[in-house]
């Protein structure tokens, strides 16, 4: 039987920030081969279990501000809150994924959807938030410019998520929400800088939504 993802309640950024001490940040103008979002359709659940932190912390949610921000998404994929400033982002192997940038072009938030249909179950999966989680960790534990990666439980208003969460060997943050509304499986995924990072979280776990106008509904 292959082993699933162990996904934990864990400190926020724990092992990932420790890791990063000593990386300082990177800059602007140079590149990163980010971890794709998108989920092989034909690989089944990985067969490593994923680290995870167990130091304790509190799970209560600070009310976010959502002043300097605004919603951006689509009906497909979902909206978020990012800040006022952001502007509509494209990366070449993007494919049809929804992603917004900071004006330095570092800090993306990238928004996603899977379907049964294209995400078709392998034997010893069962199709939802899990599986596409599994399969995510799956793929981004082959990218060889991953210094750490483990995974945690989250709530993104109100909805059970599995958070992968990834140091790159540059010290670049990769964190994917993956969760699941009705027969739909969606991610929200920010990658960028710790600082930036810090300020997303709750915009994320707190504003998604399926209204283009109301945050978290």
């Amino acid at each position: 039987m292959k082993n699933k993802i162990l996904l934990g309640s864990v400190t926020l950024l724990s092992a990932l920030m420790v890791a990063a001490c000593g990386n300082g940040e990177k800059k602007a103008t140079e590149t990163t081969a980010a971890p794709t979002t998108e989920a092989t359709t034909t690989t089944a659940a990985p067969t490593t279990t994923a680290p995870t932190t167990t130091a304790g912390a509190s799970s209560e949610t600070a009310e976010v501000s959502l002043e300097d921000t605004k919603r951006i998404g689509r009906e497909d994929t979902g909206y978020v809150n990012v800040p006022k400033d952001w502007v509509e982002f494209k990366a070449a192997n993007g494919g049809d994924q929804y992603q917004y940038a900071a004006l330095d072009g570092y800090n993306i938030v990238t928004l996603n959807v899977f379907t049964k249909d294209k995400y078709q179950p392998v034997e010893g999966e069962t199709w939802g938030a899990e599986m596409i989680a599994n399969r995510l960790y799956g793929t981004y534990q082959k990218n060889p410019s991953i210094e750490k990666i483990q995974g945690a439980k989250r709530k993104v208003v109100g909805m059970d998520a599995f958070l992968v969460q990834i140091l790159t060997k540059d010290g670049k943050y990769f964190f994917t929400w993956v969760f699941q509304k009705d027969d739909k499986v969606y991610s929200t995924s920010f990658e960028g800088n710790k600082e930036t990072l810090l300020k997303m979280f709750d915009l994320i776990e707190q504003t998604w939504g399926l209204d283009p106008k109301t945050p978290g509904k």
